[in-house]
């Protein structure tokens, strides 16, 4: 019987290291499933899969790989993270986070809402990508951010996230807005689950958080409860999620990386990322 699900990342350079990190956090606190990487080098704790040259403008290369290479695994599901993360604690079985859908991405700061301070996401008002996201056919009344850092799809939904994501990006290159994963994740994700609701940040923040304002800057996350900033209203919240998207500790993370790797230093030259 084919396992229910794999972790998997695209990655190469020092993100390598990186990823090596990830995994080794993850058999740390007990998680034990497979580890896809497709990769420059092979990454310690992975799978490994030769990258080859890929284009990393606006993080599209995750939809390419996913239909092009991922979907041919042996899963049902597949568990995107994104190379700067780190697993402070077993976070259980991630499919429960699918509430019945096909696809989940964490739906965080809500742009319809006055209380918003940050009245743009990626360059676009929270009124014209509200306004846009109606016009391709999101009729919940409330629609929200993401951030790229933890998906997770059915392989039976693949072909449909692709094509989605790419008309949603057309039309709204059309509309003067070129956008990178994130809005077009967001789009598909209001259009594929049944209920939006159940797919909020505030619902799920015990298994996945992003710490984007950088409260573990330059250091591994802990087990510790820590304080979450919303990114549109800046309303401060307690939490304590099992995975960290750990978006501000990459040198921290290079170096675990080649640790664990067994390596002390890296053949590339460091570099900030």
């Amino acid at each position: 019987m084919k396992p229910n699900y794999c972790y998997w990342s695209v990655v190469d350079g020092d993100y390598s290291w990186m990823m090596a990190a990830v995994i080794k956090s993850a058999r740390q606190v007990g998680v034990f499933r497979d580890f896809h990487v497709w990769s420059d080098r092979p990454v310690a704790g992975a799978i490994h899969h030769p990258c080859g040259q890929f284009d990393k403008w606006g993080c599209l290369f995750k939809l390419f790989f996913l239909r092009d290479a991922v979907q041919k695994l042996d899963y049902e599901y597949f568990v995107w993270l994104d190379t700067d993360s780190w697993f402070a604690r077993n976070p259980g079985d991630p499919l429960r986070m699918m509430q019945g859908s096909p696809l989940h991405i964490a739906l965080e700061g809500d742009l319809t809402i006055p209380e918003n301070r940050r009245r743009d996401w990626w360059d676009c008002p929270n009124e014209r990508f509200v306004g846009l996201m109606r016009q391709r056919g999101v009729r919940s009344q409330h629609i929200f951010n993401v951030n790229g850092g933890l998906f997770i799809i059915h392989r039976d939904a693949i072909d449909t996230v692709y094509r989605l994501a790419f008309d949603f990006w057309q039309f709204s290159k059309a509309q003067g807005f070129t956008f990178n994963d994130e809005p077009l994740m967001a789009y598909a994700m209001h259009m594929l689950c049944g209920d939006p609701y159940r797919h909020t940040l505030r619902s799920s923040m015990d298994f996945w958080c992003s710490d984007w304002t950088g409260v573990f800057s330059d250091r591994l996350p802990d087990s510790r409860p820590w304080t979450f900033t919303d990114y549109f209203t800046e309303e401060r919240i307690t939490v304590n999620p099992a995975i960290v998207h750990a978006m501000r500790s990459k040198r921290a993370l290079i170096a675990a990386g080649k640790e664990a790797s067994g390596h002390l230093h890296t053949e590339l030259e460091d570099k900030a990322i």
